[in-house]
């Protein structure tokens, strides 16, 4: 029954996080005196995609939140993220980053190197479970750059059509504006650190 319990509460919670972020989507596009079809050609999406998510009737995959923010001049963890002073120094103990994950999804983001004030890096660490997949309606694509450290499992990249194979100690380092894709190539789960430098100033 507790665990029961507690299903409902994280599920309350996910439903609540989504809420917040597609507001956090419109409110970002309205500041940038933008429309739908201005931020669709923007991010190369559909007008009717972004209408969804604001609406909260549409759960984007990674994919998708990068080419909005990096459209939007946004971090990506503005999106997640609750309302907070912007600091110069930030310390995430170990066991204490703040954690991301969409109900359904087999990807769980904790934000181990939280955006300071001006922001130019963020720092992930990404657990993707069996099957789990960036997203393939569309390719990641952002301005900036990109280093992916292996920690556990193996991460199948694929960039201009080469594969990569990421796997515990293992470095990808790559423009961001190189579309790519990447998914779980392991029978369990693989994990591995994100650290990228975004091309925002906000």
């Amino acid at each position: 029954m507790a665990e029961k319990a507690r299903k409902a509460v994280r599920e309350e919670r996910v439903r609540t996080s989504l809420r917040q972020a597609a507001e956090k989507f419109r409110r970002a596009r309205e500041e940038a005196g933008l429309t739908l079809r201005e931020l669709a050609e923007r991010a190369g999406l559909a007008p009717s995609t972004i209408l969804k998510i604001e609406n909260s009737k549409l759960v984007p995959s990674l994919a998708v939140c990068i080419r909005l923010a990096d459209a939007l001049g946004r971090p990506i963890s503005y999106f997640a993220e609750q309302e907070e002073l912007p600091a110069d120094v930030r310390f995430v103990p170990n066991g204490t980053a703040r954690v991301s994950e969409v109900r359904g999804s087999p990807i769980v983001i904790e934000h181990v190197a939280e955006r300071l004030v001006h922001p130019r890096m963020e720092g992930f660490l990404v657990r993707v479970g069996r099957g789990a997949k960036s997203g393939r309606e569309v390719p990641i694509s952002y301005h900036g750059e990109e280093i992916v450290i292996g920690i556990k499992g193996r991460i199948r990249f694929e960039i201009r059509g080469e594969e990569y194979i990421v796997g515990p100690g293992d470095v990808l380092h790559l423009k961001g504006d190189v579309p790519h894709f990447w998914e779980n190539a392991a029978n369990g789960e693989s994990a591995m650190y994100m650290i990228c430098a975004f091309a925002y100033e906000r």
